[in-house]
């Protein structure tokens, strides 16, 4: 969503809604190390769950005023930005763009420091503030998924159907365009449909609904799942207390990430699944087309209405 932020004034999440698509490019400079930019004048947490955090600060040293970004999560984000209403401050750099934060090594480390732009203070004896806006995406938008057929992402042996496939009516379209939803009962148990490493999880989410404070992300129970070709593979709407892995776990194809549920911007209890990263303006994510193992010998993309036997 739109953040305003001024000195003191504390942000909240950002991930559903945000400023219009602006042109990709990546960061504007790397900064020093965050004691050597100068004191730390103001500082805004987003996008945080288990597995990480993203932090904004400001910092200055004399009239010189640094707005920089830092990336706790051990995959990257992509971030827009906006600064405005400047008051006693002027624009020594682009006051908007679109970001990649670099990731931290490992799950709620530090990532690089990242400066976004650079201001002046006008007047040295005055105060300042500025507004600054952002909204920030799980991967980077240069992954592109390599070939690979997943796996039905339910137990060996468990039959679903899918309630809505690749474009589907309710709600696969824009970031969800290449989703499937399984009509998994809550508490079906949920395997990784390829192998790699957790990168963030949320487990606190207790309900669901179709009202727009659902479509906040933290309102849904979620594994997202890092590939070995930089996509993600995300599981939502996963029930209370229905996580079972936690960042930094690398899985196999065909273990238990969790439970199914209803949690989030959801109707009715099943599994949404997706192949996604960020898309290139920082706001929405970008899904990708993929083929499930239907038998041994068949892969098929996942058709709306049909039943799936897992059989791995």
């Amino acid at each position: 969503m739109w953040i305003w932020l001024a000195l003191g004034l504390v942000g909240c999440d950002p991930m559903i809604f945000g400023p219009a698509p602006a042109p990709y490019r990546t960061a504007w400079r790397s900064s020093q190390p965050p004691a050597a930019v100068g004191q730390l004048e103001d500082r805004v947490i987003g996008l945080a769950f288990d597995g990480g955090q993203l932090e904004l600060e400001l910092y200055r040293d004399g009239t010189r005023v640094e707005q920089v970004a830092r990336n706790r999560y051990a995959v990257p984000l992509t971030l827009h930005w906006k600064i405005a209403t400047l008051d006693n401050l002027e624009p020594m750099s682009a006051l908007e763009g679109t970001t990649v934060l670099p990731p931290a090594s490992a799950p709620r480390g530090a990532g690089a420091t990242v400066v976004l732009a650079e201001l002046a203070q006008i007047d040295p004896g005055l105060s300042y503030h500025r507004v600054l806006e952002f909204s920030a995406r799980f991967g980077d938008p240069r992954s592109r998924p390599s070939p690979y057929v997943y796996r039905l992402p339910f137990a060996r042996g468990r039959s679903f159907a899918v309630l809505q496939g690749f474009h589907g009516a309710f709600s696969h379209h824009g970031s969800n365009e290449y989703a499937v939803d399984f009509n998994c009962p809550v508490a079906t148990p949920i395997v990784a449909a390829r192998p790699g490493v957790v990168v963030a999880v949320n487990a606190r989410a207790q309900d669901g609904g179709t009202s727009p404070e659902f479509l906040d992300d933290k309102r849904a129970n979620f594994v997202i799942v890092l590939h070995s070709d930089g996509t993600l593979g995300e599981y939502m709407h996963l029930s209370p207390s229905g996580v079972e892995v936690r960042p930094g776990d690398q899985v196999v194809r065909g273990q238990e990430l969790g439970l199914s549920g209803n949690t989030g911007f959801s109707s009715i209890p099943h599994l949404h699944f997706q192949v996604m990263t960020a898309a290139e303006d920082g706001v929405a994510k970008q899904s990708f087309a993929f083929e499930l193992a239907i038998t041994r010998r068949r892969n098929s993309a996942p058709v709306q209405g049909q039943r799936y036997a897992a059989w791995e």
